[in-house]
């Protein structure tokens, strides 16, 4: 079992055990709720020059390719023609709706979709396809140029980790996802450690906090709402920079207002953006099956995994967490909320490239028409992925989707992960070339965490050469829905004293307060993200794209400055 409680696959207490790295493993309901499978590198076929792969978690019946790619008929074709005697075939299915439809005219030739895998012909076989053999044996019969683009679709998820002292948080990336931990209803939430309230003797129990339940602990917050200027056409800007934050959308709290961008809210939300990802979404799954509900609400939600207990999912209020680090470091912002993870911190890249294009599209409309108000300025990522390989080709659709975001001066601020490694934890990895050359395309972010204090790397934090800015991530104190599910206290007595009220320990469960504390390099990031949001409010606004960058690039100077005086840059 992982540290939360978590069965794995393959039955062992870590990835390890079965000869994989110790940052990527698969529980078994992860693959059933997200179509996902893991590639195992003592099985699986060779890459590129007969290189082994390294382990990755990816969908069991997609790849990804260029829209350039998946609309050349004869290109599909003569891959399905070497396919066939694999019994394999490539399928393109596009969602038809009118969105969808209007969005492919618009979106650029090298945004990728999903092309679903398939069984071709009628010859009995003993497995369903597997997309890794199927991109291997491609990569054997056709020339890079034909192929570039095309790869897994990887499974990303949430850079969040538990409080009770294990590194890893959930143990492996897709953990904390069972609400019932170790067979029992509250797994390792049990809020002292060891069955008993206050531990071995003392009120932290075994290494956790006094709040005792591991992660998103709720706690009472006394201080005033961070000061938002009133009117944004008197901000040296003329308006407020725009963060946009890839997560799990937002949920209902009295900082966060959620409305019109007409009527000044501190979150918007895209109904036209979860649209669009929910067509994708239902498409493939009508097409190959799967049991998560797509991401059509632009709100964060509860209890999607377990709906008849309530219990509150794994990440539910991981993206209310993130805008709230972004508000408390950047009032005068205002923070763009799409919704791309699940309640069980899960995604795709496929996901979180449809949000990117759409990203760029949205900036590089308002530059055309002259709408300012729909500019976006920083881009918030508390998620990735580790791929299979360091190369050009593995996560090329990702670092060009990035890169036309930043060409158009948005500074994209992405988590390095939370697994105590210097593996290439990618988008944040994408800073740096598979050389360890600069991609001269210094407006990626990746962001590492710090203990509170400032002054130590937190224990979990993946650190390498692509990692120089850092910010606390452990013990971060932020906003958090206003929910309370049915959890409970692990120890409650009615109480008959003075004042009238139980005796109990916390509930781990009961939201109601706002605000909890959390750990990850999910929350160093957004950090950062406001940190160079206020630095753009300072600046004055540009309207063209050469005056975008170079704004964008002051700003992260400033902040680059701001964070070597703290001791926070490397």
């Amino acid at each position: 079992m992982s540290p939360s409680g978590d069965y794995l696959a393959n039955g062992s207490d870590s990835g390890q055990a079965a000869g994989l790295s110790e940052v990527v493993d698969l529980p078994a309901h992860v693959g059933m709720r997200h179509r996902a499978r893991l590639l195992d590198p003592t099985v699986a076929l060779p890459g590129s020059k007969n290189q082994r792969p390294q382990p990755t978690v990816y969908r069991a019946d997609t790849l990804l390719m260029p829209l350039r790619v998946a609309r050349d008929r004869d290109l599909i074709a003569r891959f399905n023609e070497v396919l066939e005697p694999l019994c394999v075939e490539l399928v393109v299915t596009l969602p038809e709706t009118r969105r969808w439809q209007d969005a492919l005219t618009a979106f650029d030739d090298g945004f990728a979709v999903p092309v679903l895998v398939r069984l071709g012909g009628d010859e009995l076989v003993e497995q369903a396809p597997d997309p890794w053999m199927v991109l291997a044996n491609l990569r054997r019969k056709f020339p890079e140029e034909d192929l570039a683009g095309i790869g897994l679709e990887h499974i990303a998820v949430a850079a969040s980790v538990e409080m009770a002292g294990a590194p890893f948080g959930s143990g492996v990336p897709f953990g904390s996802g069972v609400p019932f931990g170790s067979g029992v209803p509250f797994g390792s939430g049990v809020p002292f450690g060891s069955g008993v309230p206050f531990g071995s003797g003392v009120g932290h129990g075994s290494g956790g906090g006094a709040l005792g339940t591991g992660t998103r602990n709720p706690v009472r917050l006394y201080v005033p709402e961070p000061k938002r200027t009133a009117d944004p056409a008197t901000l040296p800007s003329g308006r407020r920079p725009v963060v946009a934050v890839l997560d799990t959308g937002i949920g209902p709290h009295p900082w966060l207002s959620v409305g019109d961008p007409a009527d000044d809210p501190v979150v918007e939300v895209s109904t036209e953006f979860q649209a669009l990802l929910a067509d994708l979404e239902g498409t493939m799954t009508d097409a190959t099956g799967g049991v998560m509900p797509t991401l059509a609400s632009p709100l964060d939600e509860r209890d999607v995994l377990q709906p008849l207990l309530g219990i509150t999912d794994s990440h539910s209020g991981h993206g209310t967490f993130v805008t709230g680090l972004v508000f408390q470091n950047c009032p005068d912002a205002r923070v763009l909320s799409l919704r791309v993870l699940h309640t069980d911190g899960i995604t795709t890249d496929a996901s979180v490239l449809l949000a990117l294009e759409w990203l760029r599209k949205r900036v590089q409309d308002a530059l055309d028409d002259n709408r300012p108000e729909e500019l976006v300025d920083v881009v918030s990522m508390s998620l990735g992925f580790y791929p299979e390989h360091t190369d050009y080709e593995t996560g090329l659709l990702l670092a060009e989707a990035v890169r036309k975001l930043t060409d158009l001066g948005v500074v994209v601020v992405a988590a390095a992960g939370n697994d105590s490694t210097t593996r290439p934890f990618v988008p944040a990895a994408l800073v740096l070339n598979p050389d360890g050359s600069n991609t001269e395309n210094p407006l990626l972010v990746a962001v590492g965490a710090l203990n509170a204090s400032g002054k130590s790397v937190a224990a979990f934090s993946n650190e390498g050469d692509w990692v120089r800015r850092w910010a606390p991530g452990n013990s971060v104190v932020s906003t958090v829905p206003l929910w309370e599910g049915p959890e409970g206290a692990d120890l409650s007595t009615q109480g008959d004293g003075c004042p009238k009220l139980p005796r109990s320990t916390p509930d781990p469960d009961d939201l109601t307060t706002g605000f909890a504390v959390w750990a990850g390099t999910s929350f160093a990031t957004p950090v950062i993200a406001g940190m160079v949001a206020t630095n753009l409010v300072a600046a004055a606004d540009a309207r063209t794209v050469e005056d975008r960058r170079a704004r964008a690039h002051d700003a992260l100077a400033i902040t680059d400055a701001h964070l070597q005086e703290l001791g926070w840059f490397s």
